[in-house]
């Protein structure tokens, strides 16, 4: 075995000692390594206060075939510490960071790091979110829902659908086609998802709104009666907290509904404090986000808006934080735009703000931003914890399956277009683009996703593979960081790929329509996830990269997962150094609970074509 294969670290309580230290604490450090390793010594070589620091590490005994190094890192501010690690060898000295070992002195954007201080949400890494729109998803109170004709807004009216007729078009339907589901349908639905495996939600905005999406609000400050009201929220969050399940709420800080009071008074009371919160167009009226007249776009140079915000005491973001609500945590939509207009760049600054406002509530509470590419400017511990994972995850997924990611596309990709598959070593860059820039503690917090509300299903895009897409949501749901579950992909739910309205279908309850491929994949994952520590704070690694197969481990607590994905269209041979993790005798395939041999440290696998394994194994060091 390769020794340098062996080095194992990760920011979890195996090898840190304190997650989460306070300014004048000492952390101890784990290294984990081959004992018989030709190493005279280890340091940890640290940045404190500006400067490079080598802190000596001992050896402190070994198994049958590994050693641990320790040694203490002092935290001596509140600055970010990061540090990788340097090895002695009889030949030159090695450097090991996240992006592996190297005999070159390292730039610092790979080392490890701990950000003092940072009140990150510690219930996400072993967390499954199921993503619900809730207007499609069930109608649990018959009482409430929108009328047909009930208002009249962007040149249509409320239309009331039967529950399984196809969505309408925008051009048909303006986002007025409403299937009337509920808050109450959500609760009544809990123990579904509890079986399924589910132990986090994410809902689409639930406030006042005009359309079915409800990213138009009127009112930050009332639920939907439609929905059920406030009421119904906290029926909701009280029976999913008594079940441990958590529940995220959705809102857009960037802008409101044109049907808002605020606006309203904007327009006619230009000398009212509301008349700031938005921008002029230059034409009589107020700036759209992307030209959206339905959607203008907030100013927060304006000190009373950042006061209802996120400043105030019962500010918006405060607010749904607080009994009888509770709620766990917010996503944020269009994060990585809001705040910004011209010359005012405010996005950063209002994050910090927002961030400040939410933690002093509950610092458990989960900050979750979207962003369709490289969110690293919104993770550096004081604006998010996490983003909605499609840089690091869905895109990357996507693309090993063929598809042109969306924002590689001109505009919406609908229908999407095909492409060239990924390659093993492009799918492993993609990966290692998050895992390893991101700060050591955002890590484990991404929203690792598949599909969502903005873009089609995978298994409505073009040339969809039954078994490709297997080893895809493997690999999503053994990631760092919290898979989410788009509703109704656990059942094959139906729909196209020709608009955005073909993801968001109402969910299928019947049962005998449930595709039960879906549904044994995601139970299974889901409720491993939920059960299995290691697939919370394990290590992580990539095993084995070739141009047609990856296989990624997570590892620790004497255990270790492997999702092997191959892609090739003809049967492959694949070799696993299953050594550099452990002792070990043989995996088993979490499916279909065939056992598979390990000789000599190396587990061969003979694949069919497009054969995609979940291996689960028992380690001993």
């Amino acid at each position: 075995m390769n020794w340098r294969q062996s080095l194992h670290f990760a920011v979890n309580a195996e090898h840190v000692s304190d997650l989460d230290p306070a300014v004048g604490d000492r952390v101890r450090l784990r290294l984990k390594v081959w004992k018989d390793a030709p190493l005279h010594g280890v340091d940890i070589r640290a940045v404190l206060s500006g400067h490079s620091a080598r802190l000596p590490m001992r050896r402190t005994g070994a198994g049958a075939r590994f050693a641990w190094w320790e040694g203490e890192l002092p935290i001596p501010h509140a600055d970010p510490i990061h540090w990788h690690f340097l090895c002695r060898t009889d030949a030159d000295p090695l450097f090991f960071t996240r992006a592996g070992v190297q005999s070159i002195n390292p730039s610092e954007d790979r080392d490890w790091s701990l950000l003092p201080g940072f009140a990150g949400a510690d219930w996400v890494p072993g967390a499954v979110f199921y993503q619900i729109f809730p207007d499609r998803f069930c109608n649990g109170d018959s009482g409430v829902g929108r009328k047909p004709g009930e208002y009249r807004f962007d040149g249509g009216t409320p239309r009331v659908m039967d529950w399984g007729a196809p969505p309408l078009s925008y051009a048909d339907g303006r986002c007025l086609d409403f299937y009337n589901g509920d808050l109450a349908g959500i609760t009544q639905k809990l123990d579904y998802l509890d079986d399924l495996g589910v132990s986090a939600l994410y809902l689409t905005p639930v406030f006042r709104a005009r359309t079915t999406h409800r990213y138009d609000c009127i009112d930050y400050f009332q639920v939907d009666e439609a929905l059920g009201g406030d009421a119904a929220l906290a029926a909701l969050t009280g029976a999913a907290h008594d079940r441990g399940m958590r529940v995220v709420l959705d809102v857009s800080l960037n802008h409101t509904g044109s049907d808002h009071p605020w606006l309203t008074r904007a327009r006619t009371q230009p000398s009212s404090p509301e008349a700031g919160f938005y921008y002029p167009d230059g034409r009589g009226g107020h700036h759209g986000w992307w030209d959206v007249p339905t959607l203008p776009q907030l100013n927060y140079g304006s000190v009373a808006l950042r006061r209802c915000i996120w400043e105030g005491d019962d500010a918006l973001v405060r607010h749904w934080l607080r009994s009888p609500w509770q709620i766990d945590g917010w996503r944020f939509d269009v994060g990585n735009v809001t705040g910004r207009h011209g010359p005012d760049q405010f996005c950063h600054a209002l994050w910090r703000g927002v961030r400040r406002a939410i933690k002093s509530e509950n610092p458990r509470t989960y900050i979750v931003g979207e962003h369709w590419e490289d969110a690293g400017d919104y993770q550096r511990g004081d604006q998010w914890d996490g983003a909605m994972n499609y840089f690091g995850c869905a895109s990357p997924l996507r693309r090993w399956l063929g598809e042109q990611v969306r924002f590689e596309a001109d505009g919406p990709d609908f229908p999407p277009q095909p492409r060239v598959p990924a390659t093993g070593h492009e799918l492993a860059a993609m990966l290692r683009q998050t895992l390893d820039r991101l700060p050591s503690q955002h890590v484990a917090l991404q929203l690792n996703l598949l599909g969502s509300h903005d873009i089609h299903r995978v298994h409505h895009g073009p040339g969809f593979d039954w078994e490709r897409y297997r080893g895809a949501v493997m690999l999503q749901f053994l990631l760092p960081g919290a898979p989410s579950i788009w509703y109704g992909d656990e059942v094959g739910l139906i729909g196209d790929a020709d608009s955005v309205e073909g993801c968001r279908w109402p969910m299928e309850w019947r049962e005998a329509h449930w595709d039960q491929r879906f549904r044994t994949l995601y139970r299974t994952l889901a409720r491993l996830k939920r059960d299995e520590p290691v697939l919370a704070d394990g290590a992580h690694g990539l095993l084995a990269v070739g141009e047609r197969h990856l296989a990624f481990a997570r590892h620790g607590r004497g255990q270790a997962f492997v999702a092997v994905l191959n892609n090739a269209a003809e049967p492959a041979r694949v070799e696993l150094p299953i050594a550099t993790l452990g002792l070990c005798e043989e995996a088993r395939e979490v499916f279909d609970g065939r056992r598979f041999p390990v000789r000599d440290g190396v587990l061969g696998l003979e694949l069919a074509a497009r054969e995609n394994l979940l291996l689960g194994m028992t380690l001993r060091d």
